[in-house]
């Protein structure tokens, strides 16, 4: 891994100046329901930071596929981080949210799930249908391989992905919807975690559920992506520290913060414990009131951040559709420099494109959610 090469630099400052660019051109737009307009969070201008983070990390590795032939992680650390840094803070995110609904005493469990299936279901059901549509142009379907389809259908619709007939399905979307897999895995055990929290169930019980789970986690390959979700309890059980950490010694804060930040995406690599440990610190001070000089309360972010989902799912089928079906780039005949310039563009679309998503695919389901069950606010805010 490479820590500070010119190239990296040069695709951090080009995502930088566009969010500032696209935040201040959203800045005065009506977008945002008075619900979320009335609940301060920095995690909402942060969730629109990182989805654009793993746009600019798939962008670079399109790039590298299309010259290489082969869709691998960067070899530059920065890069690479725009991805893993910015999956693991939404991997906090979720479990610092409903971690903390698991507190609650009265849980509407109906709610809950019907819930996180409006807020993801939707927009993945359209992204599969694009997927679906192009794998079928480039597969020959007959009675020997409709089986294999159904079941191909079934491992996308439960967020497994993977390619059928040798067509590598996952690439139009980047490959981005296995995190989806680890968040409902996350939420499938909130039953648990609230019955030891509230010791529904007797002290035995208890630490045989988890050794069965500390088992199970353990046995899968990428068992520490779920460090992440348990790395989320010190910003709600330390909340009050935090706090008043932030206020007697708010120099100091932006110390710590700002030098974690850059030690995580510079110097650490994605799903480490080197990285977590700091990440972890870092979320627990955004998470209860931190917003780098007031960065992450500008209301453009704050759209980002409400569209953070659809940029997140679509950003591959963008990516897709202009490099792999339009065929926009000879990219037998393009330096990596001058691929940035087409950076902002594709920025641009995939912005446009998921307001439009949100609005017309996305946002009917939630309104509808707290318009008719009054849900918890933090029950939007997850991507």
């Amino acid at each position: 891994m490479q820590f500070f090469p010119i190239d990296a630099l040069y695709l951090f400052l080009v995502l930088v100046l566009c969010i500032g660019l696209a935040a201040i051109l959203l800045k005065r737009a009506q977008f945002l329901p008075s619900e979320i307009i009335q609940r301060a969070s920095p995690l909402d201008g942060l969730r629109g930071i990182l989805a654009l983070s793993v746009l600019a990390h798939h962008f670079y590795i399109t790039y590298v596929w299309k010259t290489v032939g082969e869709w691998k992680k960067p070899e530059f650390i920065l890069i690479n981080n725009f991805g893993g840094t910015a999956v693991s803070l939404f991997f906090l995110i979720t479990g610092y949210l409903f971690i903390n609904k698991m507190m609650q005493v009265d849980i509407n469990w109906k709610q809950l799930y019907l819930s996180r299936i409006k807020r993801i279901y939707p927009l993945y059901i359209a992204a599969f249908i694009f997927i679906f549509v192009i794998t079928l142009l480039n597969v020959e379907i007959n009675s020997a391989n409709f089986g294999a389809l159904l079941k191909w259908v079934s491992d996308w619709l439960l967020f497994k992905g993977g390619s059928f007939e040798g067509f590598e399905s996952g690439l139009i979307i980047a490959g981005v919807s296995w995190t989806l897999a680890y968040e409902w895995k996350f939420y499938f055990s909130l039953p648990i975690i609230y019955c030891i929290y509230h010791k529904k169930i007797p002290l035995t019980l208890s630490i045989i559920i988890i050794a069965a789970l500390f088992f199970y986690i353990f046995k899968e390959k990428s068992h520490y992506y779920y460090a992440l979700f348990v790395l989320s309890i010190p910003a709600i059980k330390l909340k009050q520290q935090f706090k008043k950490f932030m206020c007697e010694y708010p120099h100091t804060t932006n110390v710590i913060v700002i030098t974690l930040s850059l030690f995580s995406l510079f110097f650490t690599e994605p799903y480490t414990f080197s990285q977590m440990i700091p990440l972890a610190i870092i979320f627990g001070f955004i998470a209860n009131g931190y917003n780098f000089f007031g960065v992450l309360y500008h209301n453009g972010l704050r759209i980002l951040g409400e569209v953070s989902y659809s940029i997140y799912l679509i950003h591959g089928a963008v990516l897709y559709f202009f490099f792999s079906i339009l065929n926009v780039i000879d990219f037998n005949n393009i330096s990596l420099h001058s691929y940035y310039l087409f950076f902002p563009i594709i920025f641009s679309i995939v912005v446009l494109l998921s307001i439009f998503t949100y609005k017309f695919i996305e946002s009917p389901f939630l309104r509808k959610k707290a318009t008719q069950s009054k849900v918890d606010h933090s029950l939007v805010i997850n991507r």
